[in-house]
């Protein structure tokens, strides 16, 4: 699966992950610049790199997702800090158990966290809905998985509260 995302998907060089952020998404106030090296993507566990099965305890984790597999290999191969980004990472029995599992299932002891800081640049989450910066509005995905499954307040209406997905992520 991996060689056929390496065809599909090309890189001669590191990929460029902090492209220019358009007017209408820049903050207002900038946190503190982090330092290249220390950016980092979260990616989630249960739901996101591992199938979420039935909670069985800390020592069960679901088998891999072997897409999300095959892009935490990418980034680490083209130099990217990859963590794990996950809500177990609250009681340290969780983390032994987790090693365990990258290891068995062939990734590096990668770090694990419940925390981001301002060095995290992006997160993979199964549970995330994204939010235009300083506006509460979403992104309306076409799928019924990427939208809110939260209620809505009762004054908005979808095509005007949401943002359309841009038209590249756009399913088909």
């Amino acid at each position: 699966m991996f060689e056929i995302l390496k065809k599909l998907f090309p890189w001669k060089k590191k990929p460029v992950i902090n492209e220019p952020i358009p007017v209408e998404r820049q903050p207002e106030t900038k946190p503190p610049t982090s330092k290249k090296d220390e950016e980092w993507i979260g990616v989630d566990l249960d739901g996101t790199l591992a199938r979420n099965d039935v909670w069985l305890g800390h020592s069960h984790i679901g088998d891999p997702v072997p897409v999300m597999m095959a892009r935490v290999r990418f980034w680490l191969d083209v130099g990217l800090t990859v963590k794990i980004f996950t809500a177990r990472a609250c009681d340290p029995d969780a983390i032994e158990p987790i090693k365990q599992w990258m290891a068995k299932h062939g990734l590096p002891e990668l770090e694990i966290t419940n925390a981001k800081d301002f060095n995290m640049i992006e997160c993979w989450d199964d549970r995330a809905v994204q939010v235009v910066q300083n506006t509460g509005r979403p992104f309306l995905s076409s799928s019924i998985i990427g939208r809110p499954r939260v209620p809505m307040l009762p004054q908005e209406v979808p095509t005007q509260t949401f943002y359309p997905a841009p038209p590249k992520f756009q399913e088909n």
